[in-house]
């Protein structure tokens, strides 16, 4: 990747021993980081004047020129508890944190989490000898919640516990004269049951090269595409959407679990007979028809049954499904969670 702009960006240097840039990093006892820039005075700084810390140096953020927030992964780890390892001979970085294991490479999107393969949505970079990596895997690693003030230029990250499950994504990828494929498929860790979650990464897998692999024996030429939408994730409950075309057709695939029961769940299972029979009144909808529940709480039907699938969004506590919700299920949305 070719950095063209930044904004955050820090060389530790004789200029900024002189006070160009403040830097200022706060741990509190609740595990809040805090790491905050001043803007640095417009001045040219020579190049043989610079000098690298390996640690202590970096503790800025930076932002690449498509806006994707990268974080010093020594510094954030450090900062949480964790530790880091340099592998000399692989050069692969591994952080270690609460029993979970990341390694990581700079310039590669492929990487591993807890001995799954996962691909990253942007290469870590290597910025004045520090390993910077995007928010995404970092957030999810370490649990937190990461909050960015662009005003004063300043990151909170905020711990929220280890025992939310970790969504990841991988992809599988293939190609022939006429057809080729890329599925982007939900990597899920951190559940309670190592056993279970093993079968369940397998499962999920298997049906997408099952889905693959029909694609390229039917006839005809064409791509076969697929993006992973996150959804509701708490310890109790996992929603998720894959969703792109297969050839000239939309295509989805929900993946909705009671993690406390360890099964999947329909349309049915989640609203009461009078729900459900509200949403079959205001379309074809089945028990079996594709959904998942956002980020947001709302309701996301996928009525395929229509010449153009639509996507038809209700909040979970609207007028329609206010009241609907299976019992167990209801304090997904109304309960503390």
């Amino acid at each position: 990747m070719i950095l063209k702009k930044t904004a955050v960006i820090v060389c530790v240097s004789a200029a900024m021993l002189c006070g160009a840039i403040a830097l200022s990093m706060r741990l509190t006892e609740a595990r809040e980081i805090e790491m905050e820039v001043s803007n640095p005075k417009q001045e040219v700084i020579p190049e043989e004047e610079k000098q690298t810390y390996d640690e202590g140096g970096n503790i800025p953020l930076y932002y690449d020129d498509e806006d994707i927030l990268l974080l010093p992964v020594r510094n954030v780890a450090k900062g949480l508890g964790g530790t880091v390892i340099w592998q000399k001979e692989s050069k692969n970085v591994v952080i270690e944190f609460r029993g979970k294991k990341l390694m990581l490479a700079a310039g590669s999107t492929s990487a591993e989490m807890n001995g799954y393969h996962i691909t990253l949505c942007a290469e870590p970079q290597t910025i004045n000898g520090c390993i910077y990596a995007e928010t995404s895997v970092l957030s999810d690693f370490f649990s937190t919640e990461v909050q960015w003030d662009s005003t004063k230029k300043q990151i909170s990250l905020k711990s929220k516990g280890n025992s939310i499950p970790i969504v990841m994504s991988d992809f599988l990828i293939g190609e022939n004269a006429e057809k080729k494929y890329s599925l982007e498929i939900p990597v899920i860790m951190n559940l309670n049951d190592a056993s279970y979650e093993k079968g369940l990464n397998k499962e999920i897998s298997m049906e997408m090269q099952a889905f693959a692999d029909e694609f390229m024996l039917d006839e005809g030429e064409g791509e076969f595409c697929l993006q992973l939408e996150k959804g509701f994730v708490s310890g109790d409950f996992l929603s998720l959407c894959c969703k792109g075309t297969k050839g000239s057709q939309s295509f989805y695939k929900a993946i909705n679990i009671d993690l406390r029961e360890q099964k999947s769940v329909n349309l049915s299972d989640m609203l009461t007979q009078n729900g459900m029979r509200e949403l079959k009144e205001r379309g074809n909808l089945t028990d079996k028809t594709p959904f998942y529940i956002t980020q947001r709480k709302e309701l996301a039907i996928f009525d395929v049954t229509k010449e153009e699938p639509m996507t038809i969004l209700l909040p979970s506590d609207g007028a329609l499904l206010g009241g609907e919700w299976n019992a167990k299920y209801e304090n997904l949305f109304f309960g503390a969670i």
